[in-house]
């Protein structure tokens, strides 16, 4: 007489196996919890002054870069307030969201860079830009904030990049850069934001000959592509 392939005692304790090793068992859902990818883009304006209604206001700690080849000074540029009107900045980018995969998220977000600021390295016989921009997440949708705001800008989630880039001075009014950069984390749920990319852009006086501002570029507008990864997302609303 052939026996049973499997006992009863046998059966029972193949059951048990493949409940204990199955989809969703605690000892696998906590290797398995998926982190974030994706690409974004980024655009940005940074300046000296900010508009007020009475007129031009110099923003604290900003100083202004005249291109010249001196690596003792560290130049800094800001975005105004998360308050204040800016057209560009208003619909950053789609990194804040995560490709609007935060719930109740909007592509483009509004971002500001406080500050981007840098200095300059000589690196086998060529002068670079080195250095950090510090982005402020003013909300997860478009536009600016609401006057007075109860959460000020200090306060508000970080993403930080940072980034190797070479220049050229194309004439007194224009000054351009591009190269590469690293998402370094941040704040909040950025704290374990990584990635890399390339950025580009340039230094330009607006509106008005830079002669006519003491030699200096006194804005600037720049772009970066990229790739990011959070393995330990926080995809929930605000």
């Amino acid at each position: 007489m052939k026996r049973p392939l499997i006992a009863g005692a046998g059966l029972t304790a193949l059951i048990v196996l493949a409940v204990a090793v199955g989809p969703g068992s605690a000892g696998t859902r906590s290797s398995q919890t998926p982190g974030v990818t994706g690409n974004f883009s980024l655009i940005q304006m940074v300046h000296q002054t900010q508009n007020t209604p009475s007129g031009p206001m110099t923003m604290p700690g900003v100083n202004p870069w005249d291109g010249s080849n001196n690596p003792t000074v560290r130049y800094t540029y800001r975005s105004i307030p998360c308050t204040g009107p800016a057209p560009v900045n208003n619909i950053a980018s789609d990194l804040p969201s995560y490709n609007n995969r935060v719930r109740g998220s909007r592509s483009p977000s509004s971002m500001r860079a406080h500050p981007f600021t840098f200095k300059l390295v000589k690196v086998k016989g060529r002068w670079r830009m080195r250095g950090q921009i510090t982005f402020t997440v003013c909300k997860l949708d478009g536009g600016s904030t609401k006057s007075p705001d109860p959460i000020p800008d200090a306060n508000k989630p970080k993403i930080v990049m940072r980034f190797d880039t070479a220049y050229r001075r194309v004439n007194p009014e224009t000054l351009r850069f591009n190269g590469v950069l690293k998402v370094a984390g941040g704040t909040g749920r950025y704290a374990d934001l990584t990635g890399k990319g390339t950025i580009a852009g340039y230094l330009f006086c607006f509106g008005q000959e830079c002669a006519k501002r003491g030699g200096k570029y006194l804005d600037g507008q720049f772009t970066i592509q990229g790739d990011y990864r959070d393995p330990t997302p926080d995809l929930a609303a605000g």
